[in-house]
């Protein structure tokens, strides 16, 4: 669970440092029932509002929760490379919304070179969190605790202002 609110922390607060508006984020526990028996997994989901930002700060925002997972694994002792697939694995989604911006933005390569581009955006996203990991860590652990935050609830546990949801646009 930890790790799943280390992730969201990671977007929200890139969200906020990018100037994005945080409608709330939350922890949803999941259950399955695997062959080996029942599972319990937990997803998280950041809710934004509109975006105003240029998509370079929208795919380090895309990548900042896949890169805050990966440094709370190292930070913590639990780094092996199966977490780090698993946890490359679990930003798929993160991923597959890259592909979208991408694609508007560079058309013609395929799924492949979308990605590895995609991939490019990683170091920028850790240099900022790594400037701003207590921040990270101290909306990570109040998410963890209570599942679900407000975005100005997060804002502030992050000491940063939650930047207002711009006005949509009439074209």
């Amino acid at each position: 669970m930890v790790g799943t609110a280390v992730h969201e922390a990671g977007h929200l607060v890139t969200d906020l440092l990018v100037g994005i508006h945080v409608i709330d984020v939350a922890l949803t526990p999941e259950q399955a029932q695997l062959a080996c028996g029942p599972v319990l997994a937990i997803s998280g989901a950041t809710q934004i509002g509109r975006v105003a930002v240029g998509p370079v700060d929208y795919l380090r925002m895309l990548a900042a929760g896949e890169q805050a997972h990966q440094r709370w694994l190292e930070d913590s002792g639990l780094w092996t490379p199966s977490r780090a697939w698993a946890v490359e694995r679990g930003a798929l989604d993160d991923t597959a919304k890259a592909v979208e911006v991408l694609r508007e933005h560079h058309p013609g390569l395929d799924d492949v070179g979308y990605r590895q581009l995609f991939w490019q955006y990683r170091p920028a996203a850790r240099a900022l969190l790594d400037a701003h990991w207590h921040r990270v860590l101290n909306v990570a652990g109040s998410l963890s605790d209570r599942g679900y935050l407000c975005g100005d609830e997060a804002s502030d546990l992050a000491d940063l202002p939650n930047p207002p949801e711009p006005a949509p646009t009439t074209e």
